[in-house]
């Protein structure tokens, strides 16, 4: 998207709910330092609060004298939900913020932007393994599965490309497996190692453990899906020895007429419902009429009780042009940034499918998940992934560049700190950015200068008294 730039942020922009924080408006560029001793008026609007006439809604006013370059307000945001902050310099109205107040269980979790289900050149995409990993980079992501079909052994390739480089991409194990004979898809994400590769390696001694199954699927199976939901079965309990998360992906995926991987609703039905699925492919690369259908099932199924986590992946096999890459994604709350711990937030429910609409000059979200998870994320995606996704480039392209030997890995590894950085003040786990004094004469000098200058048409500075035209 295109960056549309702001004078002034709130630090932090995630705060506890129902208790006091010390919160900081400090300018994104030197000319727009805060007026020492000047006072500003601070109003705090709850949006998800109670109101009777919905055109003069509760506000609390502060009045705060700026310091530093800065204004410091103290203020206990009530309840879970967003609140508008509207800056003040006298009659003049500076700019709008949001922030969102969070309890404990979710406050403490870091919030992740990623994609489940991929594909490099090592199967049937376009992309080397390693670059494609720079351009996820680029789009703002924090972790990403390559899954290429049948094959674990890529995402090797990726962790050799980047060994002891500090980048803030993380790569989350993976592989999509399709066993023999059967339509239905599952995405293994997270293992130690390759159920792919059993049945690659060993094929006879695969038939014969699918023959197996076969006696174990529950009587009320129709025959006709028998053998399916054994390999089904199968090829889940096998991810789950290897440490993974199984996801049914695309039941509505139609690539072609000739190739017909659909799996029809009964079926899609009997497997959503049968328990041996950690997660579900909500919307994936089935198109809007693939998607559309599955969200209709979701909802189907999950009115008469379902509940599995859902899930938003890209499917991207070629990037150029792609209508599902950066555009299909998963946000998860998770208790650290590795494997591990975004395998765990996804199986313990805390995600949100998300498609992305709209063009580069403006795009909005539709997400999918508990009311809870997606009203948050919702916040998430206007007033933090977008911002850090313009830091993050740097970074995505700094990865490819290295990967093909012309950019040193400390180029990386600076990109990174400076995306962690923000996520750190955005969350209140850093303290804000204040001016340096260096900075603070620096603008002081060239506001002396302004001020003195000749009165023509143009801006008006910001001054206490405004007196001069420039």
């Amino acid at each position: 998207m295109l960056p549309q730039p702001r004078n002034y942020a709130v630090q932090p922009s995630v705060i506890p709910a129902d208790a006091v924080s010390e919160m900081t408006i400090v300018p994104l560029e030197r000319a727009f330092l805060l007026w020492e001793d000047e006072e500003y008026t601070i109003t705090v609007i709850s949006v998800n609060s109670d109101e009777e006439n919905y055109y003069d809604p509760a506000r609390t006013v502060i009045k705060a004298k700026a310091h530093g370059g800065v204004l410091r307000f103290e203020f206990c945001f009530l309840g879970e939900q967003e609140h508008l902050i509207i800056l003040e310099q006298g009659e003049k109205k500076l700019q709008e913020f949001t922030v969102f107040s969070l309890y404990e269980d979710l406050y403490k979790l870091t919030p992740l932007k990623g994609d489940l289900h991929s594909h490099s050149y090592r199967s049937d995409g376009q992309r080397d393994p390693a670059a494609l990993a720079g351009h996820y980079r680029e789009q703002g992501y924090d972790f990403q599965a390559l899954t290429d079909h049948n094959r674990f052994y890529p995402g090797g390739e990726v962790d050799e490309t980047y060994e002891g480089v500090r980048m803030g991409l993380v790569r989350v194990r993976g592989e999509e497996v399709h066993a023999p004979g059967s339509v239905v898809h599952i995405v293994h994400v997270g293992g130690k190692s390759s159920v792919a590769a059993q049945y690659v390696e060993d094929p006879e001694k695969f038939r014969l453990e699918a023959a197996e199954y076969e006696k174990k699927v529950p009587a009320d199976i129709p025959d006709r899906y028998r053998e399916r939901y054994a390999k089904a079965m199968w090829a889940t309990d096998r991810i789950h020895e290897a440490g993974g998360l199984a996801i049914f992906a695309h039941p509505y995926w139609r690539p072609g007429k000739s190739r017909m991987y659909n799996v029809c609703d009964d079926l899609a039905k009997i497997l959503l419902t049968s328990g041996m699925f950690d997660a579900y492919e909500l919307m994936g690369g089935m198109r809007l009429n693939g998607n559309n259908r599955s969200v209709a099932l979701w909802a189907d199924l999950r009115a008469e009780g379902l509940k599995i986590p859902v899930v938003g992946s890209s499917d991207v096999h070629g990037i150029e042009k792609a209508w599902t890459f950066p555009y299909l994604f998963t946000i998860c709350f998770a208790e650290g940034s590795d494997n591990d711990s975004i395998i765990e937030a996804v199986r313990a429910g805390r995600c949100v499918a998300v498609e992305a609409v709209g063009t580069e000059y403006e795009r909005q979200y539709r997400c999918y998940g508990s009311l809870r998870m997606v009203t948050y994320a919702q916040y998430l995606l206007e007033h933090y992934f977008t911002e850090r996704q313009r830091i993050c480039q740097g970074e995505g392209a700094a990865m490819r560049a290295y990967a093909m030997g012309d950019a040193p890995k400390e180029l990386i590894g600076l990109q990174a700190d400076l995306a962690e950085r923000f996520r750190q003040r955005f969350f209140g786990r850093k303290e804000p950015l204040t001016p340096s004094e260096e900075i603070m004469r620096f603008e002081d000098k060239w506001r002396r200068i302004q001020l003195n200058g000749p009165e023509t048409k143009g801006g008006s500075i910001q001054a206490p008294p405004v007196t001069r035209q420039i």
